[in-house]
């Protein structure tokens, strides 16, 4: 999604300085330091960073597929998840 997003504004950052934004997010929700994001660093780092949840909402998703048009949000449902 970030690739994406980053490509489509015309936004060019090395790989080099996404790895290190996609690095330091990562750290940041892993209070642990374990290499793993559990359930209870979620809701921490959410709580501390609301702005994330907000950004994989549906409502948020569907307008960036609309300004981005090369994100594409694909969601498929089986008949037994309905």
């Amino acid at each position: 999604m970030v690739l994406a997003l980053l490509q489509e504004s015309d936004l060019e950052l090395s790989d080099d300085a996404v790895q290190t934004i996609v690095d330091k997010t990562f750290s940041d929700a892993d209070s642990k330091g374990d290499g793993k994001i559990d359930p209870e660093e979620w809701r921490e780092f959410v709580s501390k960073n609301p702005s994330i949840i907000k950004n994989m909402t549906l409502p948020y998703l569907k307008d960036v597929t609309v300004a981005f048009p090369s994100f594409v949000l694909i969601s498929e449902m089986g008949e037994s998840e309905m």
